[in-house]
């Protein structure tokens, strides 16, 4: 049942790394659906004691500050240096840096609407930096605004989870992907699952997250035609 209850909770690398450790029926049947994911080539983080980010009432970041500066610029030149710098620090700061400057690309090339080049540079964040929840739910919470698989998305959710458990924000994602595994697979544990991680996110949710929590109060609604 171990596995089952990680499946169905959404924990896909926990089943996978589980399943790895058996040898029957279940696990095979298990390790087969994840075969094409590449779990054990996954950035995995290393602890989880770093302090993790808080987002702020108006859903920004303090890691997203730099981009708003950037995107302040409104010298021609003095926004090309400063796009410059992003690059350099990608290719040769220590990997802390890194990860950041390719989390501002990310949102850089998001807000271009060039979705692919966005995703792989929220990806390259977790690479450098995966003990950091941003990055992770970032990446997960894009892929899934794109119609990546689900079973690809809840590796990264699921890390993000395990670094910042009481992160309203990636509760709520988790919430929205366990619907459409309903959706897509019609199983209904995953919709059972959904519903609990969602009040969850309400009681995560700080009493200035307004927007947050808004928003999950809108998925409860619309999820009433799956349960009624």
């Amino acid at each position: 049942m171990i596995l089952e209850n990680y499946f169905y909770n959404g924990q896909f690398y926990k089943c996978f790394s589980e399943a790895t450790k058996q040898d029957d029926e279940v696990a095979k049947k298990f390790l087969g659906l994840f075969e094409n994911y590449q779990y054990d080539k996954l950035p995995r983080y290393t602890k989880t004691d770093d302090e993790q980010s808080v987002e702020r009432a108006d859903e920004s970041y303090a890691e997203l500050d730099e981009l708003q500066r950037i995107r302040a610029i409104r010298d021609e030149v003095a926004f090309g240096e400063a796009i410059k710098q992003l690059e350099s620090d990608a290719k040769l700061a220590d990997d802390e840096r890194k990860a950041a400057s390719f989390f501002i690309q990310g949102h850089l090339f998001l807000l271009a609407h060039h979705y692919d080049e966005s995703i792989h540079c929220f990806l390259q964040a977790v690479k450098y930096n995966p003990n950091k929840a941003l990055y992770h739910g970032f990446a997960a919470q894009t892929m899934h605004r794109f119609n990546w698989s689900p079973f690809e998305v809840m590796a990264y959710l699921e890390q993000a989870i395990d670094l910042d458990p009481h992160n309203a924000r990636w509760l709520w994602n988790k919430g929205l992907v366990l619907t459409q595994l309903y959706k897509d697979l019609q199983q209904e544990p995953f919709l059972e699952q959904a519903l609990i991680t969602l009040e969850e996110a309400l009681a995560a949710c700080r009493e200035e997250q307004k927007s947050v929590r808004s928003a999950i109060d809108n998925t409860l609604e619309n999820m009433r035609e799956y349960v009624f």
